[in-house]
């Protein structure tokens, strides 16, 4: 009986954790382009969507980093979002990328997924100070938060729950990711 009773409890524990690190959130569109919409993951309870948050974080701080990174989104929208244009970060199974490019210095990290290179999910980033993103845990958790939607995204491109149509992304644009 006493076994029976800590698997009970044990059970109970786990399934409470899990619950709290559960996180609802929808893709907040940003900005309808021609050539390049850009969208936002806004998590449930919070004020600003994940690109706002980068921004209003590093505004005062790096003023030139930031100037240079929406400098750079405006040429995107404007040309379209071509591969050239980012670094590729995550792995290879996702669509997490990065500004600046290769090209372009700056001591932010912009992250993002880019979908068809129509549509831009623009997430967090911070300050590179280490070789890769994976040694920052701030970096790490941006990166892993964008792959965690793109699964998602992913699988319901898969099932037609959502659909890519010019620079729109219709369908259920509402989450929830493990955080």
């Amino acid at each position: 009986m006493k076994k029976l009773a800590r698997i009970n409890i044990y059970a109970y524990f786990c399934s409470k954790k899990s619950k709290y690190m559960e996180r609802n959130l929808f893709l907040e569109l940003l900005e309808d382009g021609e050539k390049v919409s850009l969208y936002s993951p806004h998590f449930d309870g919070e004020d600003y969507s994940e690109f706002e948050k980068f921004l209003l974080t590093y505004k005062d701080l790096y003023p030139n980093d930031i100037r240079q990174l929406v400098y750079r989104l405006d040429i995107i929208k404007r040309d379209g979002a071509a591969d050239r244009h980012f670094r590729y970060e995550g792995t290879m199974r996702d669509r997490v990328m990065a500004l600046p490019s290769h090209l372009e210095t700056t001591s932010l990290r912009l992250y993002l997924l880019n979908i068809q290179s129509k549509i831009l999910i623009l997430g967090n980033g911070g300050l590179k100070t280490t070789s890769t993103y994976q040694e920052d845990e701030q970096l790490h958790k941006c990166v892993k938060t964008l792959q965690k939607i793109d699964i998602q995204i992913k699988q319901r491109e898969h099932s037609k729950v959502i659909v890519v149509t010019g620079t729109q992304l219709l369908g259920e644009l509402t989450f929830t990711i493990d955080d």
